[in-house]
């Protein structure tokens, strides 16, 4: 037995002294007699002095001591033995998707997972505590810190893994700081880290087996606004050493949209082109195989893509610019020419700068000058171009061989994109509300118009604004991309202040609020399925999240085993809240009860019989 307090045992010393005032203390016998008032001043009569007499055995004296124990017991905290004193197990889950994988029929590697953790909390006890950490990009704590295992047991059911391959090493520092140095360090796996980079008091156990599993490894489905028809490209990986029979199917609710037999030859790949008809809204996709390990890298949900058309305005005047941008228009998708009240670019000459409360994007095309003298006096140039290659509207833009012509001084405030020197050829207006580009040319004097650049120039700049429409740019997206959604144009909320709806992302029963903006980043999801992003009541986006992992979905090299922890595991053991603090409040209420009852025998008169 040891003492939380040691120095409290000083109240043994009690002991003694109450023994010796009981020793020393001369009691007389009560006298009773009749007519005490007639005795005056002598009705008690005590001895000078003080003698050593027999020690009186007395209810008072057993009452005083016992008393005097408790208090010291209660001061000094009792601890007997390991009462107060459990193992504490902090086990880290691989979160990695092969964890949901098994030998057809038989137990998945997650069940084995939690069958090897029910065992070993078994061994150590009813009493010992268990910290359960998800691994993950963002290490979750499952269960704890310290529960007892009955608690930690109904959270497992919450573990589903199905994450892309990702680093241990967030969840093995949290285990670290929650185990301290009184937790045994356990990491249940389906493979062996071929590198010791876990801690050393780790240690390791694995579940998982080699098997065979075929895979959907991409998978996008594209929509022709023209012929409203759809077209769903898959690629099936088979992960085996043996080819492999697959049955493919696609169905929108209970619908039947294909079905389709393919063989994949071992460690081979297939694609598959699937035409869909418009209007489908939620294809499923599952991929049937006999020998498939893996089951969640079988099953696809794609939402179809909505048509997202960009208006353009072209207010150039007319002649060759407005006729030659008119051509490269029709030749992009989803495009239509339409006025300016209605446009989502407008296309106008240079000295026609935007309307500062306007959200639509701008395109200032030059002679920024159009006087005769200015255009005589504007020069030509042929390189070399410094293009700002980190702006996507210049992708693929290289400028080779290129006649920029008709180049004159820039007088607004812009950030150059394309410059020579310190001129600005096409360049970005600023304290604009929406995007405004200035392109410095003469296109009637420019080779820019008939090289490869321009097509590419244009086709960029109506993707870029496609991109910046309100709601989502693409609905189809793989665990651990973000999400990005507009949800209005501009910097103002069109709500303003009349107490804007709540803004949610719900996903299989579950949701979350995110907070309202022009633009609104969703971190990655990190469970596949549907996502709904809604306003109040409305549905204003709805995009599917796929597992699509090729790397995680091998299954070859898992296999059965361990590693024991380089170092000992902590020798002390996790203190809880001691068992019997119950006993130390009966010693209390014990202790006040025989002061009370040490006071009635004292003060209690006697009578004769």
């Amino acid at each position: 037995m040891t003492f939380a307090n040691p120095l409290g045992l000083l109240g043994l010393l009690s002991l003694p002294v109450i023994l010796g005032i009981h020793l020393y203390h001369r009691r007389f016998p009560p006298l009773e007699i009749a007519g005490l008032h007639l005795w005056a001043v002598e009705s008690e009569v005590r001895l000078a002095g003080r003698r050593r007499d027999r020690l009186p055995i007395t209810l008072t004296l057993i009452l005083e001591l016992l008393a005097a124990l408790f208090l010291t017991l209660i001061i000094s905290q009792p601890r007997f033995g390991e009462v107060d004193s459990v193992t504490h197990l902090v086990a880290v889950l691989d979160d990695s998707a092969s964890m949901s994988g098994g030998p057809p029929g038989e137990a998945t590697f997650r069940e084995q997972a939690i069958g090897e953790l029910r065992q070993r909390m078994d061994e150590y006890g009813s009493d010992s505590v268990v910290t359960l950490i998800q691994s993950g990009a963002r290490p979750v704590m499952l269960a704890g810190p310290a529960v007892p295992w009955s608690e930690a047991e109904t959270r497992l059911s919450q573990w589903q893994p199905q994450a892309t391959r990702h680093n241990f090493a967030p969840a093995w520092d949290l285990a670290q700081q929650v185990a301290d140095q009184t937790g045994q360090l356990l990491f249940l796996t389906d493979h062996v880290p071929t590198t010791e980079t876990n801690p050393a008091a780790m240690e390791i156990i694995s579940v998982g087996r080699k098997l065979e599993n075929v895979a959907v490894t991409t998978a996008v489905w594209e929509f022709d606004a023209a012929t409203g028809v759809g077209n769903v490209h898959l690629r099936l990986t088979n992960l085996g050493e043996e080819a492999a029979d697959a049955q493919v199917t696609g169905r929108s609710g209970s619908t039947p949209i294909f079905e389709k037999a393919i063989t994949i030859p071992a460690g081979g790949k297939s694609a598959l082109n699937l035409t869909v008809p418009g209007g489908v809204g939620k294809l499923n996709i599952d991929v049937t195989s006999p020998r498939d390990g893996l089951v969640l890298d079988n099953r696809v949900q794609l939402i179809e893509p909505q048509v997202r058309t960009v208006g353009v305005a072209v207010e150039l005047p007319e002649g060759p610019a407005r006729d030659l941008f008119r051509r490269s228009l029709q030749a992009l998708p989803n495009v239509a020419v339409v006025s300016a009240d209605a446009a989502d670019l407008i296309v106008t000459t240079s000295d026609r700068l935007p309307a500062a409360e306007s959200n639509a994007w701008w395109l200032g095309i030059g002679p920024l000058n159009p006087s005769e003298a200015a255009r005589k006096a504007a020069k030509n140039l042929i390189g070399p171009y410094v293009i700002e290659k980190e702006n996507p509207l210049l992708d693929g833009v290289t400028l080779a061989g290129v006649i920029w012509a008709g180049v004159q001084p820039v007088t607004q405030e812009a950030t150059p994109l394309i410059s020579v020197g310190k001129t600005p050829l096409l360049a970005q207006l600023v304290g604009t509300r929406a995007a405004a580009y200035l392109l410095n040319i003469d296109l009637e004097q420019s080779s820019l118009s008939e090289s490869p650049d321009w097509p590419i120039l244009i086709s960029n700049l109506i993707e870029l604004r496609r991109s910046d429409l309100p709601g989502l740019n693409r609905w189809n997206y793989r665990l651990g991309e973000g999400v990005r959604f507009r949800l209005y144009n501009g910097l103002v909320d069109p709500a303003g202040e009349s107490d804007p709806k709540p803004l949610m992302l719900v996903h299989d029963g579950g949701q979350r609020t995110l907070p309202r903006g022009s633009v609104i980043d969703i971190l990655p999801p990190n469970t596949a399925g549907v996502y709904e992003i809604r306003e109040g009541e409305s549905t204003v986006g709805r995009f599917a999240v796929n597992f699509e992992d090729a790397e995680e979905s091998n299954l070859k090299l898992l296999f059965p085993g361990g590693r024991q922890p380089a170092q000992p595991n902590p020798t002390a053991l996790y203190q809880i809240d001691p068992k019997y603090s119950w006993i130390l409040v009966a010693a209390t209420f014990l202790t006040l009860v025989l002061l009370l009852l040490n006071w009635w025998v004292v003060k209690s008169p006697r009578t004769a019989a």
